[in-house]
C-alpha cells in the first residue's frame, strides 16, 4: 500500500515538474517568489526541462445515504466519500499515458483518519498505455492496463460507477470508430481480454506443491452502429472462463446480445434486446463435491419512449430467465456478468445482481418513468417497478418506486437528492428480504464536483 502511493506520487511529481498544464495558454508568465525577479526561459542555466502535452481531471463525490429496511432491523445513516485524480500525457500525437488515483471511504469507519489503517481504500483505479492510428476510414486505438470499460447500456459490461469504488479491468483493449469528427456515432468497434483473478502459482498465492484453480479469464467484443439515442444496433460478445461465484466453480460461459432502437410512427421510440448465455460449470455442494452443469439461460427487454414538450415518457419490461433447480445437472438462470446493474432493476439496489438476489429464480421487471425538464439545470425522474420471480409458484416479489431530483450547479457541480420506497411482496421473505407487506425506505443525498 505504502509503496503504491509513492511511486504514484513520484510519478506525478516527476509528469508535474517543468510540464505545462494543457489549459495554460503560451502567454502564462510564470510564478516566481514575492520579490523575486524573473529570470526569462533563454538565459535559465542548465539543462532543458521537458515540455510535454498533460491534463489533469479530477472528482470528489459525497454521498449520504439513510437505509431503513423495515420490520425488526434498525435505520442506518452513513456517508460515502470517493475521490478521484488523473494525468493524461500525450508525448506523441498517436501516444497516451493515463493515470488515475482513486481514494474510497465510508467516513468514520477509521478511529482516527491521522494514523494508520489497516483498511487499504486508496489504490490505483486506471493505469494504461495507448496506442492510436488510422487505417482508411478507421480511426485506430490500443490500450493496455487498467481501464475501465462500457459496452453499449452496460447490460453486461459496464464501469459501476454509482458503486463507490468503480469497476475496472486489467487487460488489454482494441478499439475502432468511424474517421473523423462523430465517427464514434457512426459506427464503432471494440474488443478486450482481462485477467479477473489470477490463480497461478507464482501470484495466486498457493503453495508450489498444491494444485492450482484456473485463472478467471474475461474477454469480449462489442460492436454498434448509430448514436446511442438514435436509431441504431449494437452486438455484445462475451466470454468468461474460470469464474467461481456463489455455489458455482469451474463457470465457462458465452453470452451474446444483440439491441436494437428505431423510430415507429407517432414519434415513438423501441428499443429491443436479446441475450443468449451457454457454457458449462460445476455446482459445489456444502460437502465440496462438484457436479457439472450445462449452461442455458436468456434474457428479453423492452422499451417504449416518447418526448412530449418536456417530458420524457418510458415504459419497457425485462425478463430474466431462472431456474427452479440450480443444484440439477442444466442450469437456467441468467446472469448479467459484469454489467452496470443499478440504472436497471430499481434505484434501490434491493436487486442487484439479480441471479442471485432471487436465489437463482430469475426476474420479471415492469416498469415506467418519466422525467420533466423544468429547467436546464433540473430535470427531475420518477420510476415505478414492479418486480416478479420469474420461476415458482409464489413470484410476487414487490413494488418500488423512486424519485431522483439531480440540480446542476456552478462549476461542473451536481446536487443529486433521491427518494425510494420498496414494498416486498409475497415471495420476498423466501429470499431474505423480509416478511411481506414490510415498506422499505432509502433517502440519498450526493453531491459530485469535477474538473
Amino acid at each position: 500500500m505504502r509503496s503504491t502511493f509513492t511511486f504514484a506520487a513520484a510519478v506525478l511529481m516527476l509528469l508535474g515538474s517543468g510540464v505545462p498544464l494543457a489549459a495554460q495558454s503560451d502567454t502564462t508568465r510564470p510564478v516566481t517568489q514575492q520579490g523575486a525577479q524573473a529570470t526569462p526561459a533563454a538565459n535559465q542555466p542548465g539543462s532543458p526541462t521537458l515540455a510535454l502535452p498533460i491534463t489533469f481531471t479530477g472528482e470528489v463525490r459525497s454521498r449520504t445515504e439513510w437505509d431503513a429496511p423495515g420490520g425488526a432491523a434498525a435505520a442506518d445513516l452513513y456517508s460515502m466519500l470517493r475521490t478521484r485524480f488523473a494525468a493524461r500525457v500525450d508525448p506523441t500525437a498517436n501516444v497516451s499515458v493515463v493515470l488515475q488515483l482513486q481514494d474510497s471511504r465510508v467516513l468514520g469507519t477509521e478511529t482516527n483518519s491521522r494514523v494508520a489503517s489497516t483498511v487499504d481504500q486508496f489504490d490505483l483505479h486506471q493505469g494504461y498505455l495507448q496506442l492510436a492510428g488510422s487505417w482508411r476510414a478507421s480511426d485506430l486505438a490500443l490500450r493496455a492496463g487498467r481501464q475501465e470499460i462500457v459496452f453499449g447500456n452496460e447490460r453486461l459490461v459496464g464501469a459501476a460507477n454509482w458503486t463507490n469504488a468503480g469497476r475496472t479491468f486489467d487487460g488489454m483493449r482494441a478499439l475502432a470508430t468511424a474517421k473523423g469528427a462523430g465517427g464514434a456515432d457512426r459506427w464503432s468497434a471494440t474488443a478486450f481480454a482481462a485477467i479477473m483473478e489470477e490463480n497461478g502459482r507464482r501470484f495466486g498465492g498457493a503453495p508450489s506443491a498444491a494444485p492450482t484453480l484456473p485463472d478467471h479469464f474475461v474477454a469480449g467484443a462489442h460492436l454498434t452502429r448509430g448514436a446511442p439515442q438514435k436509431p441504431g444496433v449494437d452486438v455484445t460478445l462475451l466470454y468468461d472462463g474460470g469464474a467461481q461465484y456463489r455455489s458455482f466453480a469451474d463457470a465457462d460461459r458465452a453470452t451474446l446480445d444483440a439491441r436494437v432502437r428505431t423510430a415507429i410512427p407517432a414519434g415513438l421510440r423501441l428499443e429491443l434486446e436479446g441475450a443468449a448465455q451457454s457454457g458449462t460449470q460445476s455446482f459445489v455442494a456444502a460437502s465440496g463435491t462438484k457436479s457439472g452443469q450445462r449452461v442455458r439461460a436468456w434474457l428479453l427487454g423492452a422499451r417504449l419512449a416518447r418526448t412530449v414538450s418536456r417530458a420524457a415518457l418510458t415504459l419497457g419490461v425485462d425478463a430474466l430467465s431462472g431456474d427452479t433447480a440450480p443444484t440439477d445437472g442444466r442450469y437456467t438462470a441468467f446472469s448479467t456478468m459484469f454489467a452496470t446493474n443499478h440504472p436497471f432493476y430499481g434505484l434501490m439496489d434491493v436487486i442487484g445482481d439479480p441471479a442471485a438476489t432471487t436465489k437463482e429464480r430469475g426476474l420479471h421487471d415492469a416498469f415506467g418513468t418519466a422525467a420533466l425538464n423544468v429547467t436546464p439545470s433540473f430535470a427531475p425522474r420518477v420510476e415505478l417497478h414492479r418486480f416478479a420471480l420469474a420461476t415458482g409458484t409464489d413470484r410476487a416479489l414487490g413494488l418500488e418506486s423512486d424519485l431522483v431530483a439531480p440540480i446542476k450547479l456552478p462549476a461542473n457541480t451536481v446536487l443529486d437528492l433521491g427518494f425510494s420506497l420498496f414494498r416486498n411482496g409475497t415471495a420476498a421473505r423466501a429470499l431474505g428480504l423480509g416478511d411481506p407487506g414490510t415498506m422499505k425506505r432509502w433517502l440519498y443525498v450526493q453531491l459530485r464536483a469535477g474538473f
